[in-house]
């Protein structure tokens, strides 16, 4: 039977008897690096990257530059190879050598050594380089190709995370915008017709109405839990039921497990407000309004049906799929932030139909690092 050799991953070997640094490290490196540059490019991210580079491609030295200075090196021998660096860089920009690295030679204390300069690349710009230095002979060009093409994907990823971070953000101030006219006006018209015939639940709804306001309307825009949000739910709740009377009655199942469970702020109150507007305040007669968390192993499910009129799937459809501004920006807005938080698998289900009710399902994990 043949001896196989060992695997090699981005040129290490997987045994430790060729002296390359054991796996374990490897993977270790490329998890930090992973961590620190999805952060954005910058000193700190130069740092990682030439750290990493030195391990997993066993180098002698590295320097990890922007499109014009150098930013971070590492090894024994990058005393005075700074001038040499920037002009390769310079070469690479310039002459935009991006398809594979380039090799040139470099004088030593140890003597002549080979350096592999390989763009770092986002969205087909060069924004910066990485040069490795090896014994001569000991050229690790594919490696290194493969190990920047690694960090350039990081890059994009770091670019996506924070394009979804702003859309979070500018659904939030959507969500917000659409408390403000709407909800105002009716919460202080209701308030207003109470001050003559009943005082006493007036200042109690002023009060209410100021709390909830400044709840919607803080600064800070990090997770929430599930016990906070309802009890600006129940504020809000407490308003509308003013302004409507006995239109509807209102139900809360809650699974004490879910009380902890994190989710971003303003995610139950906009499908508790579209039930009311988009179902029961149209629907004849009392209806009712269910609001239940469940318990659900790794995850929580939290649902907000109403027995109203239900939503137009073609519209509800064109809503989603930010096509429609003017209704159910509420939900699209949840929707777009439940996603960006957690992940496409969490985006919002609904069930609807004409005159079939509306009802709308959040799932969580229980346990998220944001």
């Amino acid at each position: 039977m043949s001896r196989r050799s060992p695997k090699r991953f981005l040129g290490v070997s997987s045994g430790d008897s060729s002296g390359d640094p054991p796996v374990i490290d490897v993977l270790t490196s490329l998890n930090e690096l992973a961590l620190v540059v999805r952060g954005g490019f910058d000193q700190r991210a130069a740092e990682q990257i030439a750290h990493t580079a030195k391990i997993v491609l066993d180098a002698r030295a590295v320097a990890v530059t922007s499109d014009t200075e150098v930013l971070a090196s590492v090894g024994q021998e990058t005393n005075g190879w700074d001038p040499a660096v920037r002009e390769q860089t310079s070469a690479v920009v310039d002459r935009r050598r991006v398809k594979r690295p380039t090799v040139y030679q470099l004088s030593t204390g140890r003597g002549e050594a080979e350096v592999a300069a390989a763009p770092l690349l986002f969205e087909d710009v060069v924004i910066g380089t990485v040069h490795v230095m090896a014994d001569v002979g000991g050229s690790k060009v594919g490696a290194l190709d493969q190990f920047a093409r690694l960090v350039a994907s990081q890059l994009q990823l770091a670019e996506l995370e924070q394009s979804r971070a702003y859309a979070a953000e500018a659904e939030l101030k959507a969500l917000r915008a659409q408390i403000s006219p709407h909800f105002v006006h009716n919460s202080l018209t209701a308030i207003a017709g109470l001050v003559n015939t009943d005082p006493v639940m007036a200042r109690d709804l002023i009060v209410t109405f100021a709390e909830f306001l400044r709840a919607s309307f803080r600064t800070q825009t990090d997770l929430t839990t599930v016990a906070e949000e309802l009890r600006l739910v129940e504020a809000y709740l407490e308003l509308e039921q003013a302004r409507f009377g006995n239109r509807f009655d209102v139900s809360l199942n809650i699974a004490p497990e879910a009380l902890p469970v994190r989710l971003p702020f303003l995610s139950i109150q906009p499908l508790v407000e579209n039930a009311i507007r988009h179902g029961l305040e149209a629907r004849a007669g009392k209806g009712q309004l269910r609001i239940v968390a469940v318990n659900a192993g790794p995850e929580i499910a939290i649902s907000v049906a109403d027995d109203g009129v239900g939503i137009d799937p073609l519209q509800l459809e064109r809503a989603l799929g930010g096509g429609d501004s003017a209704s159910h920006v509420g939900i699209l807005a949840v929707d777009t932030r439940l996603r960006s938080t957690f992940g496409n698998e969490y985006g919002l289900t609904i069930e609807t139909g004409k005159n079939a009710g509306t009802e709308i399902t959040i799932r969580l994990p229980k346990y998220h690092p944001g």
